[in-house]
């Protein structure tokens, strides 16, 4: 799902964000660099990529809607 929101958590770096240490090996493993690179998968492989799970799918969503962006989830 891609869209034309820019709201810049979108963009800034994962590695720089304020995440769990789990979370910042899940999207280094699976070569994603922002949130938006997230977004723009099916949110329902998260659970199975590499070094992920349900924790991390749940994480995404807290920092999702932390930022008020859950509109942003389909």
């Amino acid at each position: 799902m891609t869209q034309e929101i820019t709201h810049p958590i979108l963009q800034k770096a994962i590695k720089n964000l304020d995440v769990s240490k789990e979370f910042k090996v899940m999207a280094k493993a699976n070569g994603y660099k922002t949130l938006q690179d997230i977004l723009d998968m099916p949110l329902h492989e998260l659970p199975y990529k590499p070094q992920s799970g349900y924790r991390m799918l749940k994480e995404f969503l807290d920092i999702v809607e932390v930022n008020n962006l859950s509109f942003l989830i389909e």
